[in-house]
């Protein structure tokens, strides 16, 4: 028998002890900070992934919240992780903070619940029969053995998926209380705001952008000017632009960069479009094995929104910012009341 699974089945046997409520918090604390809590690995398609040797994330108040747990919910978004990270020490940064977010969720999930039971919340069992059959019905068109194995892949039980839905429930409606009275916003705090960030409301002069982009490799130098001759006087002589640039790119498909603020572009097109206006065209310019002319063919002027354009909004914005800080304000009282130890 390998390390791995001696240790695995005495991970499995204290967990049980913990869930029966033998252990006390003192003795799961002890457990968890034993020295022998060293990290394993096993192998992904590139990265080494974290396994923690102890299944005790967190102690909250009297609830124990898992590695088995955290790393399931994390493990759903492991090869998203994966794309984004440049070297095994990255991976590791950001399933490191990856799981924080997550226990951090947990956590407060623990809290909101029980300040809900505290105060002598209830969730109704015909609302958790509803929701628990709309699942079913939604997510697995009522075909019960393949939500049967959907739970056991999760490692779930039926009624611990029924708590899930009790639980997210009273979050849902815990936290949609607390930032009720954080919906309404005053015109004196909306008028503010606009004044304050003025700037955002000034939209830049934009510029709908066509291109010709000619292959140097395909014309002898020659060849390349007479091309260019010929097409400043099509577009000069032409009320049918678009038709002409077509003609004359060798990259047909690709000849409208769109609506840009100049300024936003790579140096070399911005300096050369400059001041254009509407009509204009840019002289050729020179980048890499490619020449490029820019036609302008609209533009929507510079513009500054009033406050009656931006109020709602900007209304909404305010509200969101209000109702964050509700959240976090009620977040933090339950924190600081409560028990809550981490181990990860």
């Amino acid at each position: 028998m390998s390390f791995i699974e001696a240790f695995s089945g005495k991970r499995i046997f204290s967990f049980l002890i913990i869930l029966l409520g033998v252990f006390t918090l003192e003795a799961a604390e002890d457990w968890a900070e034993n020295p022998s809590q060293e990290i394993l690995t096993q192998s992904t398609e590139e990265f080494q992934m974290p396994v923690y040797a102890n299944d005790i994330a967190a102690i909250v108040n009297n609830e124990i919240v898992t590695m088995t747990r955290l790393m399931l919910e994390v493990s759903y978004f492991i090869p998203e992780i994966q794309k984004i990270s440049k070297s095994q020490a990255d991976f590791q940064k950001k399933i490191r903070e990856y799981q924080e977010f997550v226990l951090n969720a947990f956590i407060e999930r623990i809290l909101i619940v029980g300040d809900f039971k505290s105060k002598g919340g209830q969730i109704s069992d015909h609302y958790e029969k509803k929701e628990y059959e709309a699942y079913i019905h939604d997510r697995f068109n009522d075909d019960r053995t393949a939500f049967a194995q959907y739970l056991r892949t999760n490692g779930q039980s039926v009624r611990e998926f029924k708590k899930d839905i009790r639980e997210s429930a009273i979050v849902n409606y815990v936290l949609s209380e607390v930032q009720r009275s954080k919906t309404e916003v005053s015109p004196t705090k909306i008028k503010e705001y606009y004044n304050e960030h003025i700037q955002n409301f000034i939209a830049d002069r934009q510029i709908f952008v066509k291109k010709i982009s000619l292959l140097r490799k395909n014309y002898t130098d020659e060849q390349l000017q007479t091309k260019l001759s010929n097409m400043k006087c099509a577009i000069e002589s032409s009320d049918k632009v678009h038709a002409v640039i077509k003609t004359f790119s060798d990259n047909p498909r690709s000849c409208d960069i769109g609506w840009v603020c100049v300024d936003d572009m790579i140096p070399e097109f911005a300096d050369a479009l400059g001041k254009l206006g509407v009509g204009e065209y840019t002289t050729p310019i020179f980048l890499d094995d490619t020449v490029y002319i820019l036609f302008v063919a609209d533009e929507k002027p510079a513009k500054k929104f009033t406050l009656d354009e931006v109020s709602s909004d900007i209304e909404n914005v305010l509200a969101a910012k209000y109702q964050k800080e509700a959240k976090e304000h009620y977040i933090k009282k339950l924190k600081e009341k409560a028990y809550i130890k981490i181990f990860l």
